[in-house]
C-alpha cells in the first residue's frame, strides 16, 4: 500500500514539474508567435550579464592581488638566469648519505603550493607590460572603487546601530513573506503563487515588517515591558495581517470559480 502511494506521489509530482515546463514553453512560444519574443536578444542579454560578472570578479581580484598601480606596471625582475655556470656534483659524496625521512615539504614544493593571490599575481605580472597597462591597471582602480565602496558601506550601515534595524526588517520581512506564501498556499492549493506575491500584497507584508521593526527599535525605551509583549504582539499584528491577506485571496478565487472565470481572472 505504502509503495502504491510512493508512486501515486512521484507521479504527481512529475505530472506538476511537466506542466510547469510545459507552461513555461507554451509562454515562449505565445511570444514568438506574437513576435514579442527573441532568441538572439536573449542570448546577448545572457552574454552581457556574463562578460559583465566576469569584468567584476575579474577587477575585484586584481585589486586584492596589488596594492597600488605601480605593482603592476613593474617590469619583471629576477627570473630565472639560463646563462649560469654548470654546477658539477659529486655523486660519490651522495650515494651513501642518510635518507632524511622528513614530511615536511621542500622549498620546491612549497613554492609549487603557493596561494590562489599569488598565482593570480604571478599570472598577471607574466602579461606584457603594455597590456598591463591598458587593461589590467583599469582593472585595478575598478576593483579598488568597489571594494571601496562595500568597506564604507559596512562601516557606516552594517557596523552601526543601524544593522540591528535593518537586520529586523529584512528578517522580518522573509519571514513574514514565507509565512503569508506557505499559508495561502496551504488553503487554496489551486491558486498561483503569482496571484498569492502581488505588488499589493507584498506592500502590505513590508509596511507591515517595517511597523513592526519601529516598534522594536522605540518601544523598549518607553515601555520595559515591551520584550515580554513582542511576541504577543508580532502574533496578534503578523497573524491578522496574513489572515485578512489569505482569506481575501480566497473569496476572490471562490468569486471566480463561481463565474466560470479561469485562475489566471483574479
Amino acid at each position: 500500500m505504502s509503495s502504491d502511494t510512493e508512486r501515486k506521489d512521484l507521479l504527481e509530482k512529475t505530472a506538476k514539474k511537466v506542466k510547469k515546463v510545459k507552461k513555461g514553453v507554451d509562454r515562449k512560444i505565445d511570444d514568438y508567435l506574437d513576435g514579442t519574443y527573441d532568441p538572439k536578444a536573449v542570448a546577448r542579454k545572457a552574454g552581457v550579464r556574463g562578460a559583465a560578472t566576469s569584468l567584476v570578479v575579474l577587477s575585484l581580484l586584481t585589486g586584492l592581488a596589488f596594492s597600488n598601480p605601480a605593482d603592476i606596471t613593474q617590469n619583471q625582475t629576477g627570473g630565472p638566469d639560463f646563462n649560469q655556470a654548470p654546477v658539477v656534483l659529486d655523486i660519490d659524496e651522495f650515494a651513501n648519505a642518510p635518507v632524511d625521512d622528513d614530511d615536511e615539504d621542500s622549498d620546491e614544493q612549497k613554492a609549487v603550493k603557493q596561494s590562489f593571490r599569488a598565482r593570480f599575481r604571478q599570472t598577471i605580472l607574466s602579461l606584457p607590460q603594455s597590456v598591463r597597462m591598458i587593461f589590467i591597471v583599469p582593472l585595478w582602480a575598478a576593483g579598488t572603487a568597489i571594494m571601496t565602496l562595500i568597506t564604507f558601506l559596512w562601516n557606516t550601515l552594517f557596523a552601526s546601530p543601524l544593522a540591528g534595524f535593518f537586520a529586523s526588517l529584512f528578517a522580518g520581512f522573509a519571514i513574514l513573506l514565507g509565512l503569508f506564501t506557505v499559508t495561502t498556499k496551504a488553503l487554496f492549493p489551486d491558486v498561483p503563487i503569482r496571484k498569492i506575491l502581488t505588488k499589493r500584497n507584498i506592500l502590505i507584508l513590508g509596511c507591515l515588517a517595517l511597523l513592526l521593526s519601529v516598534f522594536d527599535a522605540a518601544a523598549p525605551m518607553y515601555w520595559h515591558q515591551y520584550p515580554l509583549a513582542a511576541a504577543l504582539l508580532k502574533l496578534v499584528l503578523g497573524g491578522g495581517v496574513i489572515g485578512y491577506l489569505s482569506h481575501r485571496i480566497g473569496k476572490l478565487f471562490s468569486l471566480a470559480g463561481i463565474k466560470g472565470l479561469p485562475p489566471e481572472a483574479i
